[in-house]
C-alpha cells in the first residue's frame, strides 16, 4: 500500500535535484530497492504491480516536474564512419538505447552518404568533414589524428556536459584539450594502432610504406595522450594487458565487440566447400587471401574453396582463375553472405595482425559450423578451444580435412554457445555503465 509523503517545499526542491542525479537507474536495478518515491498517481499504479511485492511507495504531490527516466543523461560518442566500424556502432549503440542512454553521435564523413540506421539508435546526430590536405602530413601528430580535428566538434562537446567516449585512437584530437579537463574521458581501443600501421608497412612499398612507416612511429608517440583520460577500453584481453601495462595509472577494462547475432546456428549437414570472407579491397585481407590461394590451396586437391567479399582487386580475381577448384563471389548481398558462411564445411580466417578483434570471427562462430583459423586471429580473444587452430600451410590442409570427415555436431555447437557468452552484448554493456556509475561518484 502506497504512503503519502508531506514535505516542506524546500524538501521538494532538494528531491527534485537528488533525483535528477539519479543516472544509473534502469528496470533490472528496481527490483533490488526497498522503497520507491513517485510523483504521480498513474505511476505508482504502474510501479506497485510490478513491485508491490516487496516494496514501500511514498506518494510526493505538487512536484509535477520530475522526470524518471531509465538514464537520463546525453553521451557523446565519438565515432568514425566506417563500414566495419559503422556495423559495430549500430549494434553499440542499441546496447547504449536498451539501457536507456540518451547518445549524442559524432562521426566523421566523406566519399559515403549518410547512414539513416544510425539516427533509430541514437538521439542526435552530427556529421563533419574530414581534412585530408596532404600538408597534415607533415604534422607531427599522426595524420588519421590531425585529419579529423575539427572546431565545429569541440563546439559541439562543450555545449553540455555529458561523458565523452573516444571511440578509437584516431578521434582523440580533443581528450588533452584544457576545456574539456573535467568532463568524463574514456577512450575505447580498438587496436595497438602503431603495431598495426607497423605490419601495414610491411605489407606496402614505395611512397605508402614510407606514410606507414612515419604514421606508426607518429602514433607510438601519440599514444601518450591516453594519459588524459579518465579510463581505457580495450576490445581485447591481449590489448587489455598492453594498455594496462603502458599505462599502469589509467584504469584499463575489457569490453568486447557489439555485434548483431544473437544465436549460434543449428548443428546441421554442410556442404563441401571451404569458405574464406572478408572485405576483398583492405590490404589486409588481400594478403590473407593471397596467402590461402599460392599457399594452401594446392595442399588441399579436390577440395572446392570459395573466396567472398567486396571490391576484389583485378590481381586476386586472376589468381583465383588460375586456382583449380577455386571460384570467387564478388560483393555478396548480406544474406548471401550469411548463407556461404552458414553452409561452408569451415571457414577459414588468417590474420597477420595480433591486435583488436575481428568482427568475421564472430560471424563465422555464431553462423558457421566448424572455424580453422591461425594464432594471430585468436589473441586475446579466448575463443581457442572453439576453433580448430593451424599456422602454417600443412596444418591448414590437415585441418581442412579434419572439418570435411567430422560433422559439426550438437556437441560443438553446445561447447560454443558456452565460449560465446563472453561476447554477450547485454552483458557487456553493464561494464560500460558500471565505468561511468563510478566516475560519476
Amino acid at each position: 500500500m502506497a504512503k503519502k509523503l508531506i514535505l516542506p517545499k524546500l524538501w521538494h526542491l532538494r528531491l527534485q535535484r537528488e533525483l535528477g542525479h539519479i543516472r544509473f537507474l534502469c528496470h533490472r536495478d528496481l527490483h533490488r530497492l526497498n522503497y520507491f518515491v513517485v510523483y504521480d498517481s498513474s505511476v505508482l499504479q504502474c510501479r506497485s504491480k510490478s513491485y508491490g511485492h516487496r516494496a514501500t511507495f511514498w506518494l510526493l504531490p505538487g512536484v509535477d516536474n520530475i522526470q524518471l527516466k531509465s538514464q537520463s543523461m546525453n553521451f557523446v560518442f565519438l565515432q568514425e564512419f566506417q563500414v566495419e566500424v559503422l556495423t559495430l556502432s549500430v549494434h553499440f549503440g542499441v546496447a547504449l538505447k536498451n539501457m536507456g542512454y540518451e547518445t549524442w553521435l559524432h562521426t566523421f564523413q566523406y566519399d559515403r552518404s549518410r547512414a539513416e540506421q544510425l539516427n533509430e539508435v541514437a538521439t542526435r546526430v552530427s556529421y563533419y568533414p574530414r581534412h585530408r590536405s596532404v600538408i597534415r602530413q607533415f604534422s607531427h601528430i599522426p595524420y588519421i589524428v590531425s585529419s579529423r580535428h575539427c572546431s565545429k566538434l569541440l563546439d559541439n562537446l562543450l555545449s553540455d556536459n555529458a561523458p565523452i567516449l573516444f571511440e578509437g585512437l584516431h578521434c582523440c584530437a580533443f581528450l588533452s584539450d584544457k576545456r574539456l579537463k573535467d568532463r568524463i574521458k574514456l577512450v575505447r581501443m580498438h587496436n595497438i594502432e602503431h603495431e598495426y600501421y607497423k605490419e601495414l608497412s610491411r605489407k606496402t612499398s614505395g611512397w605508402k610504406k614510407l606514410y606507414y612507416e612515419l604514421e606508426a612511429v607518429k602514433l607510438a608517440k601519440y599514444e601518450k595522450i591516453l594519459l588524459h583520460a579518465d579510463a581505457i577500453l580495450a576490445i581485447s584481453e591481449s590489448d587489455r594487458c598492453y594498455f594496462s601495462s603502458r599505462y599502469p595509472q589509467i584504469p584499463v577494462s575489457l569490453l568486447p565487440a557489439f555485434h548483431a547475432y544473437a544465436e549460434v546456428a543449428p548443428a546441421g549437414p554442410k556442404e563441401n566447400y571451404i569458405l574464406y570472407h572478408g572485405n576483398l579491397s583492405v590490404e589486409e585481407n588481400i594478403e590473407a587471401a593471397e596467402y590461402l590461394l599460392r599457399q594452401v590451396t594446392p595442399l588441399t586437391q579436390g577440395t572446392s574453396w570459395i573466396f567472398a567479399g567486396k571490391n576484389p582487386p583485378e590481381t586476386l580475381v586472376r589468381l583465383v582463375k588460375r586456382t583449380p577448384g577455386a571460384q570467387l563471389i564478388a560483393n555478396p548481398s548480406e544474406e548471401q553472405m550469411n548463407q556461404l558462411i552458414e553452409k561452408a564445411a569451415a571457414n577459414l580466417l588468417v590474420t597477420f595482425q595480433p591486435t583488436g578483434l575481428k568482427l568475421k570471427l564472430l560471424n563465422a562462430l555464431f553462423h558457421g559450423g566448424h572455424c580453422i583459423v591461425n594464432s594471430k586471429m585468436l589473441f586475446g580473444t579466448g575463443l581457442d578451444k572453439a576453433c580448430l587452430i593451424a599456422d602454417t600451410p600443412q596444418a591448414m590442409a590437415r585441418a581442412v580435412e579434419t572439418a570435411l570427415n567430422e560433422p559439426f555436431d550438437q556437441a560443438k555447437r553446445t561447447e560454443r554457445i558456452q565460449l560465446l557468452k563472453a561476447y554477450d552484448n547485454e552483458k557487456n554493456i553493464h561494464i560500460l555503465s558500471d565505468l561511468l556509475e563510478e566516475k560519476l561518484r
